[in-house]
């Protein structure tokens, strides 16, 4: 039996008091009679339900509209005090049912709710919920049904937008509804009108079918159809405002069911906790032309004027609304002041909605604001949730300085975005580990800036927004993946004995394959603090860090060093989902400048890929400045070698380059700017095949100029490294390939 504990009901009367001299008084008891739950649900099978209920004096049980309820059998029709009611339901082999029982004494009433399930499911379907017609037809209009309850319990209503009554001859079956429309004469408007179906179900539950019928003007056009180049033709920068009759088409292909349909700006980082507007992401959907080739993000006015169903075929009257393009490239489009009441017609477009499936470097300008699945792709970082960053500054906390953060995917083809999960997204830090295997992740292609990684807000071309946790169809263990791990560095592992021989000086080894890691300049012995926690955060989600930092051990555990050495009980105190630095899941160095060089000082990598083949091999990390007093180097360049693990100028002819990247900077509580970050930036680059087969390959990863983090806008490009002050953090490391 299942029970839905909705009521807790006590009721007490007034306790009074009589006074009748100063010698006497007399104290009544009070009137008891209620329910500690007043709605039952019996299986259709039928079952004996019991029923707690307080009492105080005698009474008695009956039930309502008796004529209407032999399946229900009463254990006692009387009762003295408190106790147990048995209410025995027989086998239902129709439709679902309910009986109310009554309880009452002589001063007090209270009513029990009985509902059971019924053997036969009850249907009242109706397929369109929104259709055209037009003038000149004596032939019925059709909507399809599927009803199988009594048509006779069956309401209909129509309400007119204006005073004419052009509809008439409804005719309703159990698989169609049909009616005739009187011809529409005015020239200058389309005529609109609702049918209201309503049923009152077995629960007494009133059910209700609505269907949009818009008729034609009478020269038989409803508007202008604007197909999507001509929206982009005459879209501009400042806005266009669309006709009276301007009408389009499309698949709503967004939902803001899991709070991450639209992008979220900080406006301002210093006026007090910071300006952030989380009403886009409820005001925001996006449509796809037909043929799938292009897409328009809409922008209602406000949350209840975006009701779009997802997956839904739309023509959408967009009188008054503003068609805006991107200033720069690439070129982008939006339509404001959108609504779903102004929806002409609608239809499940499941089936017959363009499917897009692509690898990211088959992604064009004309995929923005639409879905795509990207196919055969990872998570480019096996730790952490979907936002590892500072939660104290974000809305959570009180603070408003964080509306979203990206994570780095990647292909089998080699090619990596990033992918939008927003602040108020409900599952971003849900205690779930990230599924560490690949498959397809579906989303809304956009480009949206992110300051946080680059100052100029450039973070790649295009960037996926995922609208459903469904939509990340990952699987979730590493071993069904298309990349193996040739090294990777999850957290500090230590060499098991201090008399251990490593190739690299005070080096740390590699969690997964084979490898060891060091810098350049000392070892590697400072630990920074990360906000790895899978969990929820937030000033009320405060306690201990039970599920980890989503780093599942070979062995099938996951990395706790919390609890072995004790200090669990120190986590997550004050809600920003933070790791102590003792606990080593992020390693730091704070000298980075050979200022007798002129050259910077490197993390170190050193692998083996001996019996290892593919065709494609590639290198992944996660790093920032972690430093407040800034400092730290900004811009860096990766090499690898394969003759030499020496750094010094001396041997810069063995190294190759890589790639070249800028590493952002730490925000600063009193004085953020909007080019710095909250948490790691976690970067992807392809690597030469060159350097499998071979017993040693080297990686570097040093800066390659002096400039450094900065305080201020002032300084952004003029403040240099300092040793001893800057810090530097390495968050994660790999290399990969394709089995």
């Amino acid at each position: 039996m299942k029970k839905t504990k909705i009521f807790a009901i006590a009721s007490l009367a007034l306790i009074g008091f009589m006074s009748c001299d100063k010698d006497y008084h007399e104290v009544y008891a009070p009137d008891e009679l209620g329910l500690p739950e007043s709605e039952f649900y019996a299986e259709a099978t039928g079952e004996d339900i019991d029923i707690m209920y307080i009492a105080n004096k005698k009474g008695t049980f009956s039930i309502l509209d008796e004529s209407d309820a032999s399946w229900i059998k009463l254990g006692t029709t009387t009762f003295e005090g408190d106790g147990n009611l048995t209410v025995t339901t027989l086998p239902n082999d129709g439709f679902k049912r309910r009986a109310d029982i009554l309880l009452e004494t002589d001063t007090r009433k209270d009513t029990i709710s009985v509902f059971q399930h019924g053997a036969i499911e009850e249907k009242f379907n109706v397929s369109a919920g929104s259709m055209i017609v037009y003038n000149g037809t004596d032939e019925d209009n059709v909507v399809t049904t599927d009803i199988n309850v009594l048509l006779s319990k069956i309401k209909t209503e129509v309400h007119y937008s204006g005073n004419e009554e052009w509809i008439q001859n409804f005719n309703l079956t159990s698989s169609k509804l049909t009616f005739k429309t009187t011809d529409n004469t005015d020239n200058d408007y389309t005529r609109r009108a609702t049918i209201v179906l309503r049923y009152l179900d077995g629960w007494d539950m009133l059910q209700t079918s609505r269907i949009v019928v818009i008729q034609a003007r009478a020269d038989n056009n409803i508007g202008k159809v604007f197909t999507p180049e001509q929206l982009r033709n005459v879209a501009t920068v400042d806005g266009y405002v669309l006709p009276e009759d301007a009408l389009i088409e499309g698949y709503i292909v967004s939902t803001t069911e899991g709070g991450n349909a639209g992008d979220q700006i900080v406006d301002d980082y210093q006026q007090g906790t910071g300006v952030i507007d989380y009403t886009l992401t409820e005001r925001t959907a996006y449509l796809m032309s037909l043929d799938g080739e292009g897409g328009f993000r809409l922008i209602a006015e406000d949350a209840s004027k975006n009701e779009f169903t997802r997956y839904s075929k739309v023509c959408l009257n967009v009188a008054g609304a503003i068609v805006k393009r991107s200033e720069d490239a690439p070129v982008h489009y939006t339509i404001e002041k959108i609504s779903s009441e102004n929806i002409m017609t609608s239809a499940d477009g499941t089936l017959t909605m363009p499917r897009k499936v692509k690898s990211i470097s088959e992604l064009t300008d004309d995929d923005i604001n639409t879905l795509v699945t990207i196919k055969d792709c990872e998570i480019a970082m096996r730790k952490g949730p979907f936002t590892p960053i500072n939660e104290g500054y974000s809305s959570l906390c009180g603070y408003n300085r964080v509306g979203k953060y990206p994570i780095l995917i990647r292909d089998i083809m080699g090619g990596s975005m990033y992918m939008y999960t927003n602040m108020t997204c409900t599952y971003r830090r849900n205690g779930e580990t990230l599924p560490y295997g690949s498959g397809d992740i579906t989303g809304v292609v956009v480009h949206e800036v992110y300051k946080s990684f680059e100052k100029d807000g450039n973070i790649g071309r295009y960037q996926l927004r995922h609208m459903t946790r469904e939509d990340i169809d990952l699987k979730p263990n590493f071993e069904d993946n298309f990349s193996g791990i040739i090294t990777e560095f999850r957290y500090v592992k230590y060499p098991e004995s201090e008399f251990a021989v490593t190739k690299l000086d005070n080096a740390i080894l590699a969690t997964k394959g084979n490898g060891e890691m060091c810098h350049t300049y000392g070892s590697v012995s400072n630990f920074s603090p990360t906000y790895f926690y899978i969990g929820e955060c937030g000033s009320k989600k405060k306690g201990k860090y039970a599920e980890g930092a989503g780093i599942e051990l070979e062995d099938g555990g996951i990395y706790q060093p919390w609890v072995d050495n004790g200090t669990e009980s120190a986590q997550n105190d004050d809600g920003k989902g933070w790791f102590k630095n003792s606990l080593m899941l992020s390693w730091s160095n704070k000298y980075w400048w050979d200022s007798s060089n002129s050259r910077g000082h490197c993390w170190l990598v050193n692998f083996s890929t001996v019996g290892i083949t593919s065709d494609k091999v590639s290198m992944q990390f996660a790093m920032y400045n972690n430093s407040q007093s800034a400092r730290s180097p900004r811009y860096w360049k990766a090499q690898y070698s394969l003759t030499t693990t020496d750094c010094s100028k001396s041997k810069d002819s063995q190294w190759k380059d890589i790639a070249e990247f800028t590493v952002p900077d730490v925000a600063i509580w009193a004085s953020q700017n909007d080019w710095q970050t909250l948490g790691t930036r976690v970067y992807d680059f392809p690597l030469p095949t060159e350097i499998l087969g071979h017993e040693s390959v080297s990686i570097r990863l040093m800066p390659r100029n002096n400039k450094a983090a900065a305080k201020s806008e002032s300084s952004y490009d003029s403040s240099t490294i300092a040793n001893n002050s800057g810090y530097n953090t390495m968050d994660y490391f790999a290399v990969r390939y394709n089995k």
